[in-house]
């Protein structure tokens, strides 16, 4: 019996003129490439778009984000990589974004947020905290 892994999509509010909107429940099995949709409604403006993954009992883990207007340079989050998560982006008024996520395994049944943010740090690496 194959196994099904479902994945839920839930994207956030941004501020300053800029949103999306989408809640997407779907079901793949393991094994099976998933596409997650995020649209979002910039306009004409630019910004950080972030995905997050969630399993029950767990904070959300940064897995990737990229430039609307760049999405050839991906920064990853610790234990994500372009082997198995990669981003779509259909550039036209309405955003459409996708997560990518190829040969699916059971530890990827979670929730997902796909978020959009008008600013970023230019030297992120650079931020650093004392404590």
């Amino acid at each position: 019996m194959k196994e099904i892994i479902r994945l839920l999509l839930f994207s956030s509010i941004a501020l300053s003129g800029l949103w999306c909107q989408a809640i997407t429940s779907m079901s793949v099995t393991v094994g099976q490439k998933a596409a997650l949709d995020c649209l979002l409604h910039t306009g004409n403006s630019t910004g950080i778009v972030s995905w997050y993954k969630q399993t029950p009992g767990q904070g959300p883990q940064f897995i990737l984000s990229y430039s609307t207007n760049n999405t050839f340079q991906v920064s990853y989050g610790h234990g994500f990589n372009s082997s198995r998560f990669s981003v779509l982006a259909k550039h036209n008024e309405t955003h459409q974004h996708q997560l990518l996520i190829t040969r699916t395994k059971e530890p990827d049944n979670a929730v997902y947020y796909c978020g959009l943010s008008k600013n970023m740090l230019k030297n992120p690496a650079d931020q650093k905290l004392q404590v």
